[in-house]
């Protein structure tokens, strides 16, 4: 009964929403009776073509007023265009314009979009306004020298920015040349990393291990953006070297790592310094201390031993449903010093499974995992266990919603995003991380 009334009542509040479109759209009708003037609108990504997301005639385009109520879309730039110039009421609006599509957490081909404010239409006059498109995820591709390939037989590694974006990378799956992928980045990024291991044609395991930060460039300044933001380009290259070993004078078999950063801004490619890891392939970013430790030890001289801070990863980014209803949608935590907290926010992507999230947390959002005994009786009958304090590991089973959100009472997603589940882990050193994973419900 309660879920039909939540259902009732996103019903109710479709049609009000419905009602405010008719209303907005008589309101558009008496603007375009008064003074008005002419929009000659150019759209444009400045590069050549590259892909199906870059063909600006396919770009569905917005036209806002900010100080009208009027508001005109078209599916399409070419239909824009059809019109050569568009009528708009006397004012001033903001356009927008972008890829077709969805702009996912994670895309094989870059993802477009420009956005122009104040643009005034005077009475009787034409504008001529250009929006520039620009790239607005950040690109990830791989270079496996031909120097890796020879000397290595077998590889698995990954490149995560800690936030929700990870990326497996092994022979098997990729083989010599990876795809790039399109990251929709979190403005928070400030650090890539990178971790996995390699196999020498002669069965020996080399570590890679590194951390990437803008910060490390070498004509950075105070002020500049410290995050990677979309626009970035970042090209890793892996290649082979000798490194010395524990025993001063003899060398091993190692792997440096190169990365490239172009930014489309300024059009240039620069490289990035990077900071390696640790052995064992430790991604979390360094302490404060003089050797990229904590300031632990004796008077904080940094020679105390530091565990690693908290992980989160997941097999996939995104989740569609029903077509990945039975993929593993676990998220894995580890934390070498035990956990302390973890908050799990679900962000509603749709009205009613927003109003059931409310009753079911009473509000809470984001709640707490470890020692919550009132949401343990909860997630019983979803069989999601609940971590304990000083937990090294535990697997969130976010499958485990799918059969819930892809019932017709919850109905389709409405946002880009869908469903979001951002979880935080706290270890119990203090130390933070955090991921987040959508999922997407079709009719």
């Amino acid at each position: 009964m309660k879920t039909m009334n939540k259902w009732m009542w996103a019903v109710t509040l479709l049609f009000g929403l419905a009602s405010c479109e008719m209303k907005d759209e008589i309101l558009g009708k008496d603007l375009m009776s008064g003074d008005t003037g002419l929009l000659s609108l150019n759209v444009e990504t400045g590069k050549a073509s590259r892909g199906t997301t870059d063909q600006v005639d396919q770009f569905p385009v917005v036209i806002t007023g900010t100080d009208v109520d009027y508001t005109k879309k078209f599916d399409s730039y070419a239909d824009l265009q059809a019109e050569e110039k568009v009528t708009l009421p006397v004012g001033t609006y903001t356009i927008e314009a972008c890829s077709p599509g969805e702009f996912l957490s994670k895309m094989y081909e870059p993802f477009y979009g420009g956005k122009l404010e104040n643009v005034k239409i005077e009475k009787g006059q034409t504008s001529e306004i250009s929006v520039v498109c620009t790239m607005q995820n950040v690109k990830i591709s791989i270079d496996l020298t031909e120097e890796f390939l020879a000397t290595y037989d077998d590889w698995e590694f990954n490149v995560t920015d800690n936030k929700g974006h990870i990326e497996t990378y092994t022979k098997s799956e990729n083989g010599n040349t990876p795809a790039p992928v399109y990251w929709k980045m979190d403005e928070s990024v400030e650090t890539i990393y990178i971790n996995g291991t390699a196999k020498t044609k002669g069965n020996e395991t080399v570590t890679i291990s590194g951390t990437a930060r803008k910060s490390n460039l070498p004509d950075f300044e105070e002020g500049d953006d410290t995050s990677f933001v979309g626009g970035d380009e970042l090209k890793i290259d892996f290649t082979p070297v000798k490194v010395e070993g524990s025993t001063p004078g003899i060398e091993k078999d190692g792997i440096q790592i190169t990365i490239t950063l172009f930014n489309s801004e300024k059009n240039e490619n620069v490289e990035i310094p990077v900071n390696p890891g640790t052995d064992g392939g430790d991604t979390e970013e360094p302490g404060t201390g003089e050797d990229g430790g904590d300031e632990g030890g004796e008077d904080g001289d940094g020679g105390g031993e530091t565990a690693a801070g908290p992980t989160i990863s997941f097999p996939q980014s995104t989740y569609t449903l029903p077509d990945d209803a039975d993929k593993n949608a676990n998220a894995t935590i580890t934390a070498e010093a035990g956990l302390k907290s973890v908050k799990v926010e679900i962000i509603a992507g749709n009205d009613v499974f927003g109003g059931a999230i409310n009753a079911m947390f009473k509000g809470e959002n984001p709640f707490e995992l470890i020692g919550n005994e009132e949401l343990s009786a909860v997630f019983e009958s979803m069989h999601i266990q609940l971590p304990e304090a000083n937990d090294t590991e535990y697997n969130f089973p976010v499958g485990n919603f799918f059969p819930v959100l892809s019932t017709p009472d919850f109905g389709p997603t409405t946002t880009s995003e869908g469903h979001v589940f951002n979880i935080t882990v706290t270890d119990q050193n203090g130390k933070t991380a955090s991921g987040k994973l959508n999922v997407i419900v079709t009719e």
